[in-house]
């Protein structure tokens, strides 16, 4: 793996392994999860621009089989209204990644996720339906985020944990919008000469300790509690975030 990983030091390769293996378990179990985990450690120990690309190459090969199972019970008259959205800001978001410094970048990442976390682990709902207006904007929202940062998770997420789903429902909407986005995003990698060899490559050499456990977590989410699936996926993140940001020299 190391030669693969573009000759990193032994513990940085280490680290991207082992954190490749928790956001896949994550990925499998809740549906989302597995940038929110893998690109604020992966950028501390690499580059924002290596990480987006990386954990996008390596999930949309392993994920299929969730798409497959996903788009067949999802809610699309929730999905596509947030594509739209998503669509329209996904390019936006891609310059954002190019342009921006990388160390502010890490605080962006992290500081989305804690953000996320602590509004959804207030209890916060939505009182009632939200406006097409809002949804297409939400969608806006998570396509900017993902084309900045690869986490187009997080306002989507926010958006749907809020209301009433139940939680196979929220993975289902989750999986089908994130694998619409990702279409979006590799366009945008490839016009902006993000998806480099080097990256794929690299993508492709994670894969395996990242998708071992995604199968794993694929079985545990059917013993899975809604309490249990909420607090496993936000506290991961959660860590995820602290021990990655600048201030604390985050891991590189």
């Amino acid at each position: 793996m190391l030669d693969l990983m573009g000759g990193l030091d032994p513990d940085v390769a280490v680290g991207i392994a082992v954190t490749a293996a928790v956001a896949g378990l994550v990925r499998g179990f809740s549906g989302f999860g597995s940038a929110m985990i893998f690109v604020p450690v992966a950028s501390a120990l690499t580059s924002p621009h290596t990480a987006v690309v990386v954990i996008f190459v390596c999930d949309t090969l392993l994920t299929v089989p969730l798409v497959i199972a996903a788009v067949r019970t999802c809610v699309w008259r929730e999905v596509i209204p947030l594509a739209a959205g998503a669509l329209a800001t996904v390019p936006l978001g891609i310059w954002l990644l190019v342009v921006v410094d990388p160390t502010l970048m890490r605080w962006i990442i992290s500081l989305l996720i804690l953000t996320l976390v602590a509004v959804l682990a207030s209890g916060w709902r939505w009182r009632r339906e939200p406006t097409r207006p809002t949804t297409v904007a939400v969608g806006g929202a998570s396509g900017l985020t993902g084309g900045m940062t690869g986490l187009a998770g997080p306002p989507v997420i926010l958006f749907w944990m809020a209301g009433q789903d139940v939680p196979a429902t929220v993975r289902a909407n989750v999986i089908t919008f994130l694998t619409l986005t990702g279409v979006f995003n590799c366009v945008g990698y490839i016009m902006s000469g993000l998806l480099t060899q080097d990256r794929v490559v690299s993508g492709l050499a994670i894969a395996p300790v990242y998708g071992l456990p995604l199968l794993l977590g694929v079985r545990l989410f059917r013993l899975a509690t809604p309490g249990f699936f909420r607090a496993l996926a936000f506290g991961l993140c959660a860590t995820a975030a602290l021990t990655s940001m600048p201030a604390f020299g985050g891991l590189g």
